[in-house]
């Protein structure tokens, strides 16, 4: 023991009189290391831990897939009576709840805050474990069709709304008109489930019945929603398959008898499939988890690559205190141990510095990626993250200590003490800095290939035109309370007495009463339409819009007339449709005057527009506008530029056409199409933010060997420039003797980039293409010339001074 404490006495003596070292290294190292930890603790979190739920493995969401007459998937979202029919008559699950996602405003409170609703069943609260901080879960007697208006709230809401209020369960909160009575409040470590959306909390919980669905909605076998979701505990030895075929039995032959008279719906089925509870939680985030490990991976193998090469000529410095070490009776494990209780010491510092980057990671993931990324929240410093840094430590600490006692020559320690230091030294072979030189090359050649590709396509979508303006436009979404209190013809004149104020707001250029252009939920409304002329069935998301709407968000009309006044006020069944549907309705002529049927109402294409392409989609589909009513309670304000308004300026307007009217949602299309392409931003910016720093820490490790080989060259470069060669002929020499190690590093990372496209050619498919040539070639460029700059910068102190200097061996 008081040996060890005397070896990392000596090491931390060493390594004070060596500040740039140990900076450097601790730097390095630190940063590099807490977004390994940090990555690392987030692969844990997504694809390894545990749900914390009871008896997870049992637990599944089941969805519902419609399918064509051609058996091909349209959507996936339950109708509202096969939701039911499945909830009221399975036998598989012991536990089964009805799950649906919602907001409203609570217009109890002063404030009227808008908050995340979800509408459940009382089995929810069990088959997850909840635990209530006061109060307790929904008991039997608030089940489907009891009609018992009781709420739960969230912890956070419970805090932020009602100021952690003790006497809470004597409240009540207010949606729509009516009042629920809060039963309890749940933990603060309840952790839910993110089903329908990732990173959104639900603020208050309400008994199923209330949900939003219309009367008519709950009646119609046809119409889908994907707010709706069906999870349950399953107790049944049957394997999954099964399962899925006895419910798809369930659920499809209700269903066809119902529908059997929709001609539209002929051939047309329902599929029942199971997905475990993580597996819906997780998504496609694996994938995002394992690329982000792949480059911070690549990044610390570029970083202790450099590493390596500080700690071989720290070696090399120390060859005349390990000679006198050996003089006086150290075996080859005494060196070592001396060597490994430095390079301990400084990984040990590093790993402490990467935990506090790691944490700061941690707060910056939860910050910014936790609408994009599932079960973010959880992230924390725990076993998994002390455990790797302990495991790093100790390897990195044993294999730089090995690394240097590899390069001493023990035998030869004697001379260099006899000689003083001088002629006989540790050397770093020609052969283990071109393996340094191939690595570096290698690596930095599929990393900064890899991440410019990312960043490519993400600047890709970033900047593909949408086919409308964003600029100065907001949504205003309402909500009436008491809903049932008032009809659609009562709703009509105080959303045209509201429109009529918003158009007289001084910022104010236009307005327009339509559903807003990006999906809230689902991509406007799935509706099935039957082409008049063909009899052909198609599935077209359609809008509900008014004359302004496209002139607000500047879409072109390509052929026919827009919506007018008189069209809106008398509910005339107009249609405009987008260039890709015209061309459905007509290959070769005028689609204007085509007749579409919606069940029973025929309406007439009155207008041609250009398709609009959501951000992240791979295709513009078809897409259909029908005359919104003017009960709609869904706005487009367009502002005059430079103008803003404020939300207090939009609830009283609101308010001073009705009290009953509450602002449920205000926000700017420009911020709701930077959240759809919030993915693409935090890629573009990941990766060109990994391939500059893998770039420069490439650049700096290539430097040091270089500049190491150069200095054990120095006489003989002196001795070239004194008896008369120029400073292109010594930069000419050093290029020549590095580029077949920079070649085969290149030549490597082809074959790796080969058959990385091989192997995963499946999941790379959308990404390989003729472009990714040109942008090798720009990587090719980018290598060459560090190697080039490199190459020179090593040489600046011996061509750029007369030779006698580089002769006496003068710094």
């Amino acid at each position: 023991m008081n040996h060890s404490i005397y070896l990392l006495k000596q090491a931390w003596a060493g390594l004070s009189a060596k500040k740039g070292f140990l900076l450097t290294v601790v730097t390095t190292l630190g940063i590099t290391l807490g977004a390994l930890l940090c990555i690392l603790t987030l692969a844990y979190v997504v694809i390894a831990k545990p749900l914390p739920y009871p008896e997870q493995e049992r637990l599944f969401q089941v969805n519902s897939t419609l399918l064509d007459n051609k058996g091909e998937s349209v959507v996936s979202a339950f109708t509202y009576p096969s939701i039911i029919h499945l909830y009221e008559n399975q036998k598989l699950f012991s536990e089964s709840a009805l799950v649906h996602y919602g907001e409203g405003v609570i217009s109890s409170l002063p404030s009227q805050p808008t908050v995340k609703t979800t509408f459940v069943t009382p089995e929810w609260f069990n088959l997850l474990g909840s635990r209530m901080a006061i109060g307790r879960p929904f008991e039997q007697s608030e089940s489907k069709d009891t009609f018992n208006p009781v709420a739960i709230l969230s912890f956070i809401t419970w805090q932020e709304e009602f100021n952690g209020d003790a006497n809470i369960l004597d409240k009540t909160v207010t949606f729509n008109g009516t009042s629920y009575r809060i039963v309890g409040v749940l933990s603060r470590e309840f952790i839910e489930p993110k089903l329908f959306d990732i990173g959104v909390n639900t603020n208050v919980f309400l008994p199923w019945d209330y949900n939003d669905a219309l009367p008519d909605e709950r009646e119609a076998w046809g119409q889908i929603n994907n707010r709706r979701l069906f999870v349950g505990k399953i107790d049944s030895e049957l394997t999954n398959s099964q399962v899925e075929q006895t419910l798809t039995t369930l659920v499809n032959t209700t269903w066809q008898e119902n529908v059997v008279s929709d001609e539209f719906f002929k051939g047309w089925a329902i599929k029942i499939e199971m997905q475990s509870l993580k597996d819906a939680i997780l998504g496609d985030s694996k994938n995002t988890v394992l690329l982000l490990l792949a480059g911070v991976f690549g990044l610390v193998l570029v970083a202790c690559t450099n590493i390596t090469n500080l700690f071989m000529s720290r070696a090399a410095e120390q060859q005349r205190q390990l000679a006198i070490q050996a003089a006086v009776g150290a075996s080859k494990s005494h060196l070592f141990q001396t060597l490994f209780a430095q390079s301990g010491l400084v990984v040990f510092i590093s790993v402490l510095v990467a935990l506090a980057i790691a944490s700061t990671g941690f707060w910056g993931l939860q910050q910014y990626l936790a609408l994009r990324l599932p079960r973010v929240d959880e992230l924390t410093i725990n076993g998994v993250t002390l455990s790797s840094a302990l495991f790093i430590a100790l390897v990195l600490g044993a294999f730089f200590a090995k690394l240097s006692a590899n390069m001493i020559n023990y035998r030869a320690l004697n001379i260099t003490l006899q000689s003083s230091g001088k002629g006989t030294g540790i050397q770093v072979s020609k052969r283990v800095r071109q393996l340094l030189v191939i690595s570096q090359v290698t690596i930095v050649t599929i990393l900064v290939f890899i991440n410019m590709g990312l960043l490519k396509d993400s600047l890709k979508i970033i900047n593909h035109p949408i086919g409308f303006e964003t600029d100065n436009i907001s949504t205003l979404t309402l909500s009436v309370n008491a809903i049932s209190d008032l009809s659609m013809e009562e709703r009509k004149p105080l959303m045209i007495e509201l429109k009529q104020k918003l158009m007289e707001l001084s910022q104010v250029e236009n307005v327009s009463q339509a559903m807003p252009p990006f999906p809230r939920f689902i991509d406007g409304r799935i509706v099935s339409q039957v082409i008049d002329s063909t009899d052909e069935s198609v599935v077209v998301s359609t809008r509900a819009v008014d004359g302004r709407y496209f002139d607000v968000i500047q879409q072109p009309l390509i052929e026919g007339d827009l919506f007018s006044q008189t069209d809106l006020k008398d509910e005339n069944r107009l249609m405009i449709v987008n260039d890709v549907y015209a061309s459905k309705l007509s290959k070769n002529g005028s689609a204007v005057g085509s007749k579409i049927r919606i069940g029973e109402d025929l309406y007439t294409v009155k207008g041609v527009v250009k398709g609009v392409q959501m951000p992240t989609a791979t295709e513009i589909p078809m897409r259909a506008y029908t005359l919104t009513p003017e009960s709609e309670t869904e706005f487009l304000i367009k502002l005059k530029p430079g103008a803003t308004i404020s939300r207090e300026q939009a609830v009283e307007t609101v308010q001073s056409v009705s009290a009953q009217l509450e602002l449920v949602e205000m926000e700017g299309l420009t911020d709701q199409k930077t959240q759809l392409l919030f993915t693409q931003y935090t890629t573009a910016i990941t990766s060109a933010v990994l391939a500059v720093l893998t770039f420069l820490l490439a650049t700096v490790g290539l430097y040091g060997i270089l500049n190491y080989a150069t200095q054990m060259r120095r006489f003989e470069l002196g001795t070239r420039i004194a008896i008369g060669a120029k400073r292109f002929d010594i930069i000419g020499l050093i290029v020549k003797d590095n580029a077949g190690a920079v070649g085969i590093g290149i030549l490597i990372s082809v074959v790796i980039l080969l058959a990385l496209s091989i192997g995963f050619s499946d999941a790379l498919a959308s990404y390989l293409n003729s472009q990714l040539i040109t942008l090798f070639s720009s990587t090719l460029i980018l290598v060459c010339v560090m190697a080039l700059f490199t190459c020179y910068w090593s040489l600046r102190t011996i061509i750029n001074y007369p030779a006698i200097r580089s002769l006496r061996g003068s710094q």
